[in-house]
């Protein structure tokens, strides 16, 4: 193995935190299956690895990780086509912003995902396995979403989800970059927040002011994490066939909305009454009793099923996260609750992902 540090990226030209294009226009290209038109500057590789795993305060990530436990890494596989490296397999060093080679061989232009699943699963058991296919759904949808605003596109496999002991680290993706002849038009809404602004926004909030939120930024958050802004077509890939999860939401104090249960209809981008009632104490002990959830004005909960649905969540997860940034919202992700009492609040199917929402009390 070759261990030399071979590129300093944070001592590349441009700026890493660009003020355009927004959050919302590169959602709404990734749904339309385009990436926008954009010249590749000196700082473009750079930009797109803190997106992906950059570090934040030299210790938190551009993406949540449970218990800040940090399982993925991030390998650049470079023919020398599109990235500005040497053909050869290269691992990205988050809090340095370094590229180590650790290959001379590569078999493809892209990114590979790399899984240490022990770092979490020690804290967390067996639920942590979910935990880091959650957290690759997260790295994969700041990644494609970054990819869209450089003006490139990619393709991606799921290799290894199945995790456990026998093994300490898998390829859990593998994402082929290329660029494309045809560029995303149409987008005609506010700007909003720039997209790299929002990733280095984004963080975990525990703690909301007792302040209600509108239903109009409720069902925007939403709308743009999971709603098929376009027909049929969704802010973020499908890693199977068809989309696999869906959302509901407890309102607690929402202008506009009584309190209860609603189902979010994905496809009309319309939020359906299911059942009222203050489920605000229910869901905290549900959440063993985080303060977050009492706290919150509203929460946000994913269902689906099978390894494909927690990567997915992941993704619609990261989606929550920024878009509560664009709308001057907090949320955290909570992956530890009793199943069993969700699914009698909101008789779905399996809980996969909770976000409380609110304002920051700070």
């Amino acid at each position: 193995m070759i261990s030399i540090c071979i590129v300093v990226m944070s001592g590349q030209r441009g700026s890493l935190n660009r003020q355009g294009p927004s959050l919302r226009e590169c959602l709404w290209c990734l749904a339309n299956g385009l990436p926008l038109r954009y010249e590749l500057d000196e700082a473009w590789l750079s930009r797109v690895l803190f997106h992906v795993q950059g570090c934040r305060d030299r210790r938190f990530r551009t993406v949540p990780s449970a218990g800040a436990t940090y399982p993925l890494e991030v390998y650049v596989s470079s023919l020398g086509r599109i990235f500005p490296l040497k053909t050869g397999l290269y691992k990205y060093v988050s809090c340095s912003g370094n590229l180590v080679q650790s290959s001379v061989n590569a078999d493809f232009e892209g990114f590979l995902f790399s899984v240490l699943p022990g770092r979490t699963v020690t804290y967390y058991g067996e639920r942590g396995y979910m935990y880091v296919r959650n957290e690759v759904g997260h790295a994969l949808q700041n990644l494609f979403l970054s990819l869209v605003s450089h003006g490139l596109w990619g393709s991606v496999r799921l290799v290894e989800l199945e995790f456990g002991p026998g093994k300490p680290q898998y390829i859990a993706a593998r994402v082929d970059v290329a660029r494309v002849d045809s560029h995303c038009r149409g987008f005609s809404l506010e700007k909003g927040l720039p997209f790299d602004t929002a990733v280095v926004l984004r963080k975990s909030i525990r703690n909301y002011s007792r302040e209600a939120i509108s239903s109009e930024s409720l069902l925007d958050v939403l709308k743009w994490s999971m709603g098929e802004i376009v027909a049929g077509s969704r802010p973020y890939l499908k890693f199977g066939e068809e989309y696999g999860v869906n959302g509901s939401v407890a309102v607690f104090n929402v202008r506009g909305l009584d309190k209860g249960i609603y189902e979010f209809n994905a496809k009309d981008m319309e939020l359906e009454l299911v059942r009222t009632g203050d489920f605000r104490e229910k869901l905290w002990r549900a959440s063993l009793m985080q303060e977050s959830v009492r706290r919150a004005t509203a929460v946000i909960v994913l269902f689906g099923d099978g390894l494909l649905g927690e990567v997915e969540a992941g993704a619609v997860g990261q989606n929550i996260y920024l878009n509560a940034v664009d709308e001057g919202l907090g949320t955290v992700a909570i992956g530890a609750f009793h199943e069993e009492d969700f699914l009698e609040v909101f008789g779905e199917q399996r809980p996969l992902y909770v976000f409380p929402l609110g304002k920051p009390a700070e």
